[in-house]
Order: C-alpha cells, then structure tokens, then sequence
C-alpha cells in the first residue's frame, strides 16, 4: 500500500437518506481519515435528499444510468435495480476507467457488480447489510419465477466477493443460512456513529425544551414525556407498532400522565419514493382513526442538528423495527444518554441491555406500552448513562476504524493470501 493510500470506489445504488446509506458513508469516512481516495459510483444522487457530508461535496460522486427506469408499471423494481447497476458497472469499469482503476471495490446492497468487476480482475469487498432475497414479500408462481434468476444472480455474485463484511452476529446467522453453499469467512463489521454526527452532538451547549424543536407540542412545562422514534417511512421500520402502542398507552396510564406524554416520529422522507409515500399516508390516516393526532407528531427528513436536538429533549427512544439487521439509532440515543425500548429480535438484542439500558419489547403494540409506562412511572436517568458506558466499551469510531484497517489490508493482501 503506497504512503498516498488506496483509491477506493464505493458502488452503491441510492445516495438517499437511510441505514445503508449512512453505514457506507461512515466506512468511506473513516477510510478518508486513513488517508484513501474516496469515489461514490452511483446510479441516483440527489444533493437536496442526502446526508449532509454529501451535501457539502466532502466526496466525489459520479452518476450512471439514472435515465433507466426504477420500474415497470409500478413492478420488477428489484430487475430494473440490477439493470440500473449493470449499465452502472459496465460503463464504469469499461469505458470511463479503462486502465485507471480504483485499487479496490466496496459493493453493497445489489452484487451483481461484482462479477464484472472480478471478470475485470479487481478488488472487491462486499458488505451484506441483510440478504436481498428475504426482502422480498412472497408472492405466487408467476413472482416466484420472476425472483428464482435474481435470488440466484445474488448468490453468485456474493460468492465471487474477496471479502463477505456484515452488520451484525444477527445477520452473520441469517447470511448462513440462506447463503450455505458460500463457505468463505465472513466478518463482522459492526457500525459505529457517524463522525459528523459525533460533531454536532459535541457542539450543542444547551438542551433545548421540546417545544422549541417540534412547534406542533406547544406546552412549555418541564415534566414531558417525549418518545422519539428515528427512522425513514417504511413498511420494514414497523412504525405501525409506535402509533398502536401510543393507543394503548392511553388506557395503561393517568389522565395526568396521558396529558403530558407525546410521540413524535421522524424519518426519512423522499419525495419521488413511492413506498415512503404509501406508509406516511397509511400511518397518518392510522393516527387520525385512533383520534392521537395531538399526541403523535411526524417529521420528515430532519437534519442532522435537528435530529440531535430531538434525541437531546426526548425521554426515550423507540425503535420498532422487527428482525432489524443491527439498527444504528439506538448507538445514537445510547450517545447523549437515553434510553431505549427495542424489538426483541435482530441487531438490538446485541446493543440494547434489558432493563439496563432499556428494554426489549415483545413484538406487540401491548408489550412496547407497557415498557413505555415503565419509562412514565420510572427513572431512566441510569438507563442512559449505562447505555453510554456500553456504547464507549463496544461501538467506538476506534473500534470500527481498526476493524476497516484490519479489512482492507487483508484485501490488499487477498491474492498472496490465497496463494
């Protein structure tokens, strides 16, 4: 490895607002700080719907194929994403490279690069956040036709990857199991808080009251209970659970303790997304029938400083995910001190301690009430500063920057390694 360091190209279909998005930009931070060229490949870059390290121009994108469609008639979007990021790799690699290649690939979410890249005799590392295959909802003959060639496509392709990383001891057991014929080491690179984030935390010098971050909660006393909840508006993030459990909260509590509690749900939200369309109207007309439109709040794609603000004046976090690959906003809260109630299942069993530093709920809007009335009744001034102390002994920036380093000289070595 030359002293000037590696040129890296991250090839990643989306440059929005969401986990995978955050978990590359991280890794390509921490590969900066270390002193390697960062390249984003991506098929869609939108400056006004990005994380704000994009938005700034800290890394070089480059834009293919966002002239194809993400669809057909509202269908196949999973084929026309691995023709999108076909075309992508094909003209990267073959007409806009040529003979300056990166020294190394990162791929995730869709692997159908790497086999052009292998063909290419290139690099690649590749991160599984979860198999794409389990994403898709079942269907019948006609879709089980449909996904059989791109199921397979996934497998192959994954296989042919110098380097399998994922998020989590969770997905570490899923990838096994719907992968057994890869019989290549896989890793663990659990993710850590975005180094920007760190820095926006660090310069807030004063809690802000609640009321001056969500204008719609107008009550300025002291005693508020907040929930927050931080994720993009999709049927996977199961923010169904949060509207369900604030129904059920009412009956489980006081008239005094009902009066000041509230429930704000902020997530991503991109306009030309579909999906993200459907589930914010599907939950807002699901808050209007359980008439709690004064007690739930949404918020769409807030910014970095406001979603700290948010985590500073809560009380709590929700985090409603089922089976969620590893989840990177309960680090967050655990970072300024709060507590967590958490899905018992996935990646949070492995960064939530129950009734330590939070709780992991049962997978009913019931159990997830019942927890949150424990927060009402409770303290959880503990609960947060030992979520703090879990979060400074297991996912530090030096963990994860020393993971990487391990990752990518392993990478650089691979064939003298194998042979």
């Amino acid at each position: 490895m030359s002293e000037n360091g590696l040129k890296i190209a991250f090839i990643h279909p989306d440059l929005g607002i969401g986990g995978a998005e955050r978990l590359v930009l991280d890794v390509a931070a921490a590969l900066k700080r270390q002193n390697h060229k960062i390249l984003f490949v991506t098929n869609h870059f939108d400056k006004s719907h990005a994380f704000e390290e994009l938005k700034r121009g800290e890394f070089a994108v480059e834009v293919y194929g966002d002239w194809l469609p993400r669809s057909i008639l509202g269908k196949c979007q999973a084929l026309c994403a691995y023709l999108r990021m076909l075309y992508l790799t094909l003209v990267f690699v073959l007409f806009f490279k040529g003979p300056d290649q990166p020294d190394l690939y990162f791929i995730d979410l869709i692997p159908i690069a790497i086999p052009i890249l292998k063909l290419a005799k290139q690099k690649v590392i590749y991160y599984c956040h979860h198999p794409d295959l389990l994403a898709s909802p079942p269907g019948g003959v006609l879709k089980k036709l449909y996904r059989k060639p791109i199921d397979w496509l996934e497998l192959k392709s994954t296989a042919l990857s110098d380097i399998i990383l994922v998020n989590s001891n969770y997905t570490a057991e899923i990838f096994r199991k719907t992968f057994p014929q890869i019989e290549k080491p896989i890793q663990i690179l659990y993710p850590t808080i975005a180094h920007s984030f760190q820095r926006s935390v660090q310069k807030v010098t004063r809690r802000k009251p609640i009321h001056e971050v969500v204008k719609e909660i107008t009550s300025k006393r002291d005693d508020l209970i907040v929930f927050l909840s931080v994720n993009r508006f999709h049927p996977a993030k199961r923010l169904d659970f949060a509207v369900d459990a604030m129904e059920k909260l009412k009956s489980l509590s006081t008239d005094s303790e009902w009066e000041k509690t509230y429930c704000v749900l902020a997530g991503g939200f991109d306009p030309i997304n579909r999906t993200n369309a459907a589930t914010f109207e599907e939950l807002s007309q699901l808050t209007k029938s359980k008439s709690l439109e004064q007690k739930i709040i949404f918020l769409k794609s807030p910014s970095d400083s406001v979603k700290v603000d948010l985590l500073h004046s809560c009380t709590a976090l929700l985090y409603t995910p089922l089976k969620e690959h590893f989840g990177i906003v309960p680090l967050e809260a655990m970072l300024v001190s709060k507590p967590v109630i958490a899905m018992n299942s996935g990646g949070p069993r492995e960064t939530v301690d129950h009734g330590i530093t939070g709780y992991l709920c049962e997978p009913t809007a019931q159990s997830m009430a019942e927890f949150m009335h424990r927060i009402i009744k409770g303290s959880v001034k503990d609960m947060g500063v030992n979520g703090r102390k879990k979060l400074d002994q297991s996912f530090t920036p030096q963990k994860f920057a020393n993971c990487l380093r391990s990752v990518i000289n392993e990478a650089v070595n691979f064939d003298k390694k194998r042979n």
